[in-house]
């Protein structure tokens, strides 16, 4: 029953915006005065037809998009140049508008379909890693690191086992799972050799050995919640006498935030250390920990280039002095250091600086200038070591939800506008990797998918629902638009590259050539998407 209803579903959104975009070329085309000779839903043979004015309007034995037929498409048509009514004797800008119109009304179709979607609740369109790490930081998106179950099929060799949805992997055969190409050969393998599980279920460790025997052609029968790689900090080393050492936090454990903020980098790790004491969310065993560590005084800002003349040089200060404290505060960062200097501008006293040079601590008395500044630029002291030894890694991340965002009237306007612009560049972007993949390495990238891969992702969304389905078919819309709007021939693009020759040198270009260009690259678009399919089906298997 779902993979009647995917089916039809993914006709039905697949017909919608092939005929969204005919009917823009049908609409100006009426309007520019162009006879339609045919407006067809499907592609032929044709099942039913009823005619109307000048117009045939179709229904064809194959329910996948439609197309519209213009008389005198080809100057070479009989009569075409001088009869008034067609499409060859139409102005350079009346042509334009006619084959602009599709891809005008597929990008418009995503609007307002993002539009509606943000109106009433969808989930947040995540194109990059940075709407990742902004998701996950507004609470939008619920992770947890390795691969987590998401069902277990019913009678399957997992149910039997005691496998059960929300398991996390902990290790396959002993060794941590690291990619899902080793989940799945190890699977394969588990008739020949047997499988060892170790799994997480809230705070338990469980360890399943699954003999050979038990395996037959079925598999595991598991499946996984969508999952992507995400950088992390590995803590690698602690040392032993350190406060880190003291708060609970060993060699192998996972970062994930200081102070409620995610951290993915060193360099996050770094910039959050603003504070004497911080709360460090870590991770061991796929379990998640919390601790407090009170860090002892840390050497974190230097005096930088300092201006000639300034209140800083005459008070002594030079550059690469290490900044300790001021008026007996500790500074941990820059931005500390300066708002303790301003809170001693404002109450019109010099700073009292606590500074470190050649090892040495001093005191200085430090004022502002005559304009108001202090006149030397502070910097951060980073790389420093804390009790522990830190290294960056990347990691299977689930992902466990995604929840939906909802704004009013004119911020949804606005934010259909925004992500219609982020998504047509993605889709470029995309649409270029594929392109140079192809030519350069005879591959297809990851995330790029044909007619069957967009079978395969209706099928996901009509599980998630309506609101899933919207979200699809405005993406689905707005790649239909924009790859049709690329300078290619055999496409839209491709058509109006030749009006705007013709219009540049003054005369038709040579409809032979052009044909014979247009059936080229159709033939280059079949090949294309040859490959793209070969990539689909071969997923699936």
């Amino acid at each position: 029953m779902h993979i009647l209803l995917t089916i039809i579903v993914f006709i039905a959104i697949l017909s919608i915006l092939v005929l969204a975009h005919e009917f823009g070329h049908y609409y100006f085309a009426k309007k520019a005065g162009v006879r339609v000779d045919e407006f067809a839903f499907g592609l032929p043979p044709r099942l039913w037809g009823k005619k109307i004015g000048d117009t045939l309007y179709s229904i064809n034995l194959f329910p996948v998009g439609g197309f519209v037929r213009l008389f005198g498409e080809s100057a070479n048509e009989a009569g075409a140049l001088k009869n008034p009514r067609s499409y060859a004797s139409k102005t350079l800008r009346q042509r334009f508008l006619i084959v602009a119109a599709g891809v005008c009304i597929n990008i418009l179709l995503a609007v307002f379909l993002l539009f509606i979607g943000f109106l009433v609740g969808i989930k947040p369109l995540l194109i990059d890693q940075q709407d990742v790490f902004t998701a996950i930081r507004d609470g939008q998106l619920q992770i947890k690191t390795g691969y987590m179950i998401k069902e277990v099929k019913p009678g399957s060799l997992a149910e039997n086992v005691g496998i059960e949805p929300d398991d996390l992997l902990v290790e396959v055969n002993s060794r941590g799972v690291i990619t899902q190409d080793l989940l799945t050969q190890s699977v394969q393998h588990g008739k020949d050799l047997g499988l060892s599980l170790k799994l997480r279920r809230g705070d338990s460790l469980i360890q399943l050995n699954i003999p050979k025997q038990k395996f037959d052609d079925k598999g595991l029968g598991i499946g996984l919640y969508e999952s992507f790689m995400v950088p992390r900090i590995l803590v690698q080393s602690v040392d032993a006498q350190s406060e880190v050492a003291k708060s609970g936090i060993k060699a192998g454990d996972i970062l994930l935030s200081i102070d409620n903020v995610p951290v993915y980098s060193a360099d996050d790790y770094q910039s959050l250390l603003t504070q004497k004491a911080v709360k460090i969310r870590y991770e061991r065993s796929f379990k998640e920990y919390e601790t407090t560590v009170t860090f002892p005084q840390r050497h974190s800002v230097v005096a930088g280039d300092i201006v000639f003349g300034s209140g800083a040089e005459k008070s002594g200060l030079k550059k690469g002095d290490i900044i300790l404290q001021v008026d007996h505060q500790d500074v941990i960062s820059p931005e500390q250091a300066i708002e303790y200097l301003n809170a001693a501008k404002a109450s019109g006293k010099p700073a009292q600086v606590l500074l470190e040079r050649a090892d040495k601590t001093s005191t200085l008395y430090v004022s502002a200038g005559a304009d108001g500044t202090y006149g030397v630029r502070l910097a951060p002291i980073i790389n420093q070591n804390l009790g522990m030894v830190l290294e960056g890694s990347t990691l299977p991340t689930t992902m466990v939800e995604l929840r939906p965002v909802r704004y009013g009237f004119f911020k949804s306007l606005g934010m259909s506008f925004t992500e219609t612009y982020r998504l047509g560049k993605a889709t470029l972007s995309m649409f270029g990797t594929l392109i140079t993949d192809l030519f350069s390495k005879f591959s297809v990238p990851e995330g790029v998918s044909g007619p069957v891969g967009i079978a395969q992702m209706t099928s996901v969304f009509v599980t998630e629902g309506l609101l899933s389905l919207l979200r699809f078919m405005a993406l689905l819309s707005l790649s239909l638009g924009i790859l049709n709007l690329l300078p290619f021939p055999g496409l839209d693009g491709g058509r109006l590259l030749f009006i705007i020759i013709e219009g540049i040198i003054g005369r038709p270009v040579n409809q032979k050539f052009e044909q014979a260009v247009h059936a080229i690259g159709g033939i280059c678009l079949v090949l294309i998407i040859f490959a793209v399919t070969y990539k689909d089906i071969a997923a699936l298997f």
